[in-house]
């Protein structure tokens, strides 16, 4: 029994799909990849962890059928790194297989790939359509924002609010929260809503291509599944009541200003060096016609302050963040112009993009107090 394939073909899905496989694992079932040859002949690897696993179809000629087997991954992507692009006959035996190529061959081990875990979705499940380019955005604008906390597990993912006309994403963790709105690119019978874990909502933004133009998910009452291309991404949801996040997104907030978004970052990037390290407070008043950055740190006697000329004032307002916080939403809106929206200092802020993109975003930051 044999495949054949081309080096780089078969490198470059092994790497794609091996980066959900964690250094230490539950089930050593999970160190290797599952190779499956079904009925057709044509070939698919697999890789997992105890919460989910990536599949993708590699590109090759199977002379047989109907076959798995495990492979050690490490010591499969270890043998193959170092050779250049080159065909490769790989012989399959029992408990065996054997890696031939121009000037050489290994062989390595391989198990039954009955042995392997599994995880489907039945039939029960709901199934709908999503953009690749609007899911690229929705999670890579909020998935920074998730929780990492076991005593609030519902936030650490990214929530997928599917809604008849539109698909929101959110990610929160308490003291930010991001969403993304979206017009529904594809016509929908039915709601939907899962959270992702926040691992998988990552490797899902690094494996879909930009290119991608649609996905098709499908959600039974523990699992989701993402198909496109030629991958497949399977993975547990997180169980649980995501928060209700539109109740806590401040309305109709009374001060208003518009600047530049590069501005504002160069002078938080300077004035934050000089935070107190344990605070990282910074203080931003605001005017009609310009915004002050300050920073103190009383503890070793230092302190900065920066001026950023405002496109649009406000009545004054004085009100500190967490610096570090602050920096990564500005930093992350695709804008060259930003909006902040406050209504007094104890209550949050809301950060949006200021242009004509139809693709909504909005970041909220809770506050911190000034002690003067």
């Amino acid at each position: 029994m044999e495949i054949l394939v081309s080096k780089t073909a078969l490198l470059d899905k092994l790497k794609s799909v091996g980066r959900i496989i964690q250094p230490k694992n539950t089930l050593p079932a999970y160190d290797n990849f599952l190779f499956v040859i079904d009925e057709s002949g044509f070939i698919q690897v697999t890789a997992g962890e105890e919460g989910g696993r990536i599949s993708t179809n590699v590109d090759g000629k199977a002379d047989f059928v109907n076959r798995s087997f495990l492979a050690s991954a490490k010591t499969l992507l270890d043998g193959l790194k170092e050779m250049s692009e080159q065909p490769l006959a790989i012989s399959i035996y029992e408990k065996e297989m054997v890696v031939k190529y121009a000037n050489g061959k290994f062989t390595m081990p391989i198990e039954d790939g009955k042995q392997y875990p599994e995880m489907n979705i039945d039939d029960s499940s709901h199934s709908f359509l999503l953009s690749g380019n609007d899911l690229l955005y929705g999670v890579r604008q909020v998935q920074f924002c998730s929780a990492n906390d076991e005593l609030r597990p519902t936030m650490n993912g990214v929530y997928f609010d599917i809604d008849l006309e539109k698909t929101s994403y959110v990610g929160t963790d308490g003291s930010r929260l991001a969403m993304v709105e979206l017009p529904a690119s594809y016509t929908r019978k039915e709601r939907a809503g899962f959270i992702l874990p926040s691992k998988f909502a990552k490797l899902l933004s690094n494996l879909v291509p930009e290119d991608c133009l649609e996905l098709e998910v499908k959600v039974n009452r523990t699992n989701v599944q993402f198909d496109f291309d030629s991958y497949r991404l399977v993975c547990r949801m997180i169980e649980g009541r995501y928060p209700n996040y539109r109740a806590v997104i401040p309305q109709n907030q009374s001060k208003r200003v518009v600047l530049k978004r590069n501005d504002l970052l160069a002078a938080l990037k300077r004035v934050s060096v000089f935070c107190n390290i344990s605070s990282s407070l910074v203080v931003l008043k605001f005017d009609k016609s310009s915004l002050l950055i300050t920073a103190h740190d009383f503890d070793f006697s230092k302190s900065a302050e920066e001026t950023v000329i405002l496109q649009d004032g406000c009545e004054a307002i004085e009100i500190g963040f967490k610096s570090g916080f602050l920096i990564e939403l500005v930093n992350s809106i695709p804008s060259e112009d930003i909006s902040i929206s406050m209504t007094d200092p104890s209550r949050a802020a809301v950060l949006s993009r200021c242009d004509e993109e139809e693709r909504s975003l909005t970041y909220l930051l809770m506050p911190m107090s000034i002690n003067n």
